[in-house]
Parts: structure tokens; C-alpha cells; sequence
């Protein structure tokens, strides 16, 4: 087992975009910090490849290479031949060492198990990009209260990317757990799929389908076990990173703008709608890479506006941790604090 020291991520860790922590209208609000995270935990295709500066190509290298001294047909003069000066050789030879281990000068190792870690930049919608590669991530979310009461809650989540989203198409499968007890019995939650496709460098586009199948374990202290995740939770959604620093390591170097539309836990909110009722509505968000281990993150998911910022507070370990604030405007009673946590690993 390898472990992925990277990124996402795009993607809060809400499991990726295939998992969603829906708050219920009544008891638990969408604080799906599981699904961001994950996305900025993904390997080449996710983002984080993105947010570093263009990898060196090896024939771009190799060309600034002299070619090898011709062999002298006349004996050697006297005179010593001129060579190289050693701080040249070094420079070249680490040019060499970089394309070997797919390194970028600047910014982040390429297509590779050991890139930096970075942070998200979503904290509820889904993005385009995803885990692949055999990918396993995990996530943990709190709230400080649910939509319309007091109690608070907290939500957790696993899943595994699979396939290849550069030379193919990307798959998530991802379990999340909707409640600790509060809203619904411990363990109750549902299944969620992705299929994502890495579009060139910087673009990533996705389909999915949120909580398909369910699972529920009795009621929780605040509900009757029913429930209360959308039925018809599916989406399309893009994402494009644009750079507007070369160098990763400059402040507000890169900026991710996510579109999509979806039906279920991004239309409209309604306390008096059926978990059943169709329809489609348009969300997005925006992430701006303010400092190398820290994004900030706005966005409004069909229902609410949304903001925090993301960390990735270790650049040799996993972990990306997103504090934001939900329902600042739009539905719910109030802004709501959530806080998430995410982890993924290669295997």
C-alpha cells in the first residue's frame, strides 16, 4: 500500500462528489463536506496536477543537450580541450533527475504517487474531477446544528476510485453514513457512483448519482429512521482550473470555477416537497488558491450560499481539513457551521 501524499482536490473531503451528506429539510441539512476533500485527494486525475505549473517534456530537455565532442582526427594539441564548468554539469544533471522522477521545477511532481498535498475547492457540490487509480479515501463531517433545530449531528464516509479518468473514464463508489444517531440510527446512509473524465490539463467533466441505494438501521434520537435524502439526487457537472500565476507557490496562483446541474438535493428548498419530486436546477462553486496550503471557497448549491476555506496543512501527509459556514443566505434558519475532514490512500 502506497500512500498518496497529495492534493483533489478540488477535492472538503465530502466524499468526493459521488458522496453527499444531505441534511433533511426537517432534521439534517447538506453539510457534505465529505465529497470536496476527496476530489483534492485525487491522484493525476484530479486537480492538483493541474494546479502546478506545465510538467517539462523529456525531448524538451534532452534537446537542450550539446551533442557528445566529435573524436579529434589530428593528435591532441598541447592546449588542454575546454570542459564544461561544474556548476553547468550540476544544473543539467539535476534537469535530468527532474524528468526521470516526473517533477515539475516549481510546482508539483506529475502523474505520480508523492505529489504535495493540496486543498479543496468545494465544500458541498460535486466537481468535475475525481479519485481513480485504485484510490481509497475517507471522510468525517460535523455540524454544529441541523437545518431548523438544535442538535447537533455528524456524518462520515468511504469509497475507492477505480479506473483511469486521463486514458479513459474515472469511477467512484463511495458508502457514506448520513447520521451518528441524531436523525437516523447509526450507520444509516447510502450508496453514490461518479463517472469523471479528465478533459485536457485543466478541465474535468462528470455525471453521478448520489445515494441510488439506501440503508437503514431504526430511528435516531431526533427521527423515525425514514429517510430523507432526495430519491432523484443526480447531477452533470465541469470544472476548469485557471492559472493565473505560473508558479504554485505564488499567492492566488490558480482559480476553480464549478458548474453544474442536478436534480433532487440541488433544487429549490422546500420543507413541504416529496423526497420523490423531479426537476433540475443549476449550482456552482468558485475556489481561489489563495496561499499553497490554503484555498478559500464560495458557493451556492441550488438551495444555499455556502463559504470557508480549505487546508492542507501537511505537504507529506493526506489530510485536508475545510471549516465553512452553510446556509449564510437562501434556505435554512441561520448560517450553520460545518467542519470536515478528509483522508485518501493508493493502493
Amino acid at each position: 500500500m502506497k500512500l498518496l501524499m497529495w492534493y483533489t482536490g478540488c477535492c472538503s473531503i465530502a466524499l468526493f462528489s459521488a458522496s453527499t451528506s444531505y441534511a433533511s429539510p426537517e432534521i439534517k441539512s447538506t453539510t457534505k463536506t465529505v465529497t470536496s476533500n476527496a476530489a483534492s485527494l485525487g491522484k493525476l486525475s484530479s486537480p492538483n496536477s493541474v494546479f502546478s505549473a506545465k510538467p517539462l517534456v523529456a525531448k524538451e530537455i534532452l534537446a537542450q543537450t550539446p551533442p557528445p565532442p566529435q573524436a579529434p582526427i589530428d593528435p591532441p594539441s598541447s592546449t588542454p580541450a575546454t570542459t564544461p564548468a561544474n556548476s553547468d554539469n550540476r544544473d543539467l544533471q539535476n534537469e535530468l533527475n527532474n524528468i526521470q522522477n516526473n517533477q515539475t521545477p516549481g510546482g508539483d511532481k506529475f502523474n505520480t504517487y508523492r505529489p504535495k498535498i493540496s486543498p479543496s475547492f468545494s465544500i458541498f457540490n460535486p466537481v468535475g474531477f475525481g479519485a481513480d487509480n485504485n484510490l481509497v479515501f475517507a471522510s468525517f463531517s460535523y455540524q454544529n446544528r441541523t437545518r431548523f433545530g438544535n442538535t447537533s449531528d455528524a456524518e462520515a464516509g468511504i469509497g475507492i476510485g477505480l479506473g483511469d479518468a486521463v486514458n479513459s473514464v474515472g469511477a467512484e463508489l463511495s458508502y457514506s453514513i448520513n447520521s451518528f444517531g441524531s436523525s437516523a440510527g447509526f450507520g444509516s446512509g447510502g450508496f453514490s457512483a461518479k463517472l469523471h473524465k479528465r478533459i485536457g490539463e485543466d478541465t474535468a467533466v462528470a455525471i453521478g448519482w448520489n445515494q441510488f441505494a439506501k440503508i437503514q438501521f431504526g430511528g435516531g434520537r431526533n427521527g423515525n429512521g425514514a429517510s430523507d435524502y432526495p430519491n432523484n439526487t443526480y447531477y452533470a457537472v465541469g470544472t476548469k482550473i485557471f492559472r493565473t500565476r505560473e508558479d504554485i507557490n505564488e499567492l492566488f496562483s490558480r482559480v476553480a470555477v464549478t458548474g453544474g446541474v442536478g436534480g433532487g438535493a440541488f433544487l429549490p428548498f422546500d420543507r413541504n416537497a416529496s423526497i420523490d419530486r423531479g426537476g433540475l436546477n443549476v449550482f456552482g462553486s468558485v475556489g481561489v488558491r489563495v496561499a499553497r496550503p490554503v484555498s478559500a471557497i464560495v458557493e451556492w448549491t441550488g438551495q444555499d450560499l455556502g463559504a470557508g476555506i480549505s487546508i492542507a496543512p501537511f505537504d507529506n501527509f493526506p489530510l485536508v481539513i475545510t471549516p465553512a459556514f452553510r446556509d449564510i443566505t437562501g434556505a435554512g434558519d441561520g448560517a450553520r457551521f460545518i467542519l470536515g475532514a478528509s483522508v485518501a490512500f493508493n493502493f
